[in-house]
């Protein structure tokens, strides 16, 4: 099931987190992967998991095409793009300071407008695309208004790049990540992020990252043939109701 021999396959931020989960299960699944990073370190990944690395800045948009090509060349062809890498901080609005804001733009939204374009370029029918946005882009969250609103950005062109490119058999969708145990989330306040995790969540726990890949799979796969211009949330069920540790915690604060 969601067999990938044969497959080409870029996934970008692909040297950590969500991204190394990615690319190790598409590996297994038997693709081809070329992973693209800004980390040093992640090229000696790269090597230990048998894929091929380029040091890529994502918000450069040529340097996105460059590494389109490059996966034609090595591979003779692209059939999956993942669209993974991103940058957090959170601040209040108040405080939104626009070096931070334009680097948020850059990253996620040119970055994806980028690797979306680029691809499809080289991608014949069958072609499957799939961005990386977050449940901040679809309910409001104190201190996180800039990432959320480039987050959002990242829905916005999965839907219209699902339309634009299904007449030619590319498939475009999009995986929004709860909290999941990764450096990204877990850098700043780890104990806090955990807590948030098993109080909100309908499930009572913070998500790893090889869940997030299972689903990134599904949606790359032939075996996803007939979805497009979807996003699929991946967080515990936070976003469909408050949980009931919630309401306890609400019940004890309010007595």
């Amino acid at each position: 099931m969601f067999d990938l021999t044969g497959k080409a396959a870029i996934v970008t931020g692909g040297g950590s987190g969500i991204g190394a989960a990615i690319v190790q299960r598409f590996r297994a699944a038997g693709a081809q992967v070329l992973v693209a990073d800004i980390s040093p370190r992640a090229e000696a990944l790269a090597e230990q998991w048998g894929c091929a690395f380029r040091r890529t800045d994502v918000g450069n948009p040529a340097e996105m095409a460059a590494l389109c090509e490059e996966a034609v060349t090595r591979f003779g062809g692209l059939d999956i793009m993942v669209n993974n890498a991103g940058i957090a901080a959170a601040a209040p609005l108040a405080d939104a300071d626009e070096a931070r804001s334009q680097r948020f733009w850059r990253v996620h939204i040119l970055g994806v407008q980028a690797g979306i374009r680029h691809a499809a370029a080289h991608m014949t029918a069958g072609g499957a695309i799939v961005n990386i946005s977050s449940i901040t882009a679809v309910r409001g969250f104190l201190q996180w208004g800039e990432y959320a609103a480039t987050k959002a950005g990242i829905i916005s062109l999965t839907q219209t790049a699902a339309v634009e490119y299904g007449p030619r058999g590319i498939r475009v969708n999009c995986i929004a990540p709860g909290i999941i145990d990764t450096p990204l989330a877990m850098d700043e306040a780890p104990d806090m992020v955990a807590r948030n995790a098993n109080v909100f969540t309908l499930l009572g726990r913070i998500g790893r990252p090889e869940e997030l890949a299972a689903a990134v799979h599904f949606m790359a796969s032939d075996d996803a043939s007939y979805v497009t211009g979807q996003t699929l949330l991946v967080d515990g069920g936070w976003s469909t109701g408050t949980s009931v540790k919630g309401i306890e915690l609400a019940l004890s604060t309010a007595d």
